[in-house]
């Protein structure tokens, strides 16, 4: 998780996409996480919950009204050939 979220800091979408499952490409594109990582100031990440393929975060950024916002998600993991994926995540 904490290497995705460094991966939208510095705008890394090679990374975002290839860490995402395959299962789930088909929802995203490289230019989808570069444009989401453009328009986004992230601010810090806090790990709230984390097991094996498992984990709540919440993570702060500047909002429109460059109030501090944050996106709060349980994210779903899966491990293949030695290499953790993105699978899914639930938004609170």
């Amino acid at each position: 998780m904490r290497s995705r979220y460094a991966a939208f800091v510095v705008q890394d979408a090679d990374y975002l996409y290839e860490t995402t499952h395959k299962s789930t490409r088909k929802n995203v594109t490289k230019e989808g996480y570069l444009s989401s990582a453009q328009n986004t100031t992230w601010l810090k990440l806090e790990i709230i919950f984390a097991a094996v393929d498992v984990v709540e975060f919440k993570a702060y950024y500047l909002g429109r009204s460059l109030d501090t916002e944050v996106l709060h998600e349980r994210s779903n993991f899966k491990k293949e050939e030695g290499k953790w994926f993105y699978v899914d995540g639930k938004f609170y």
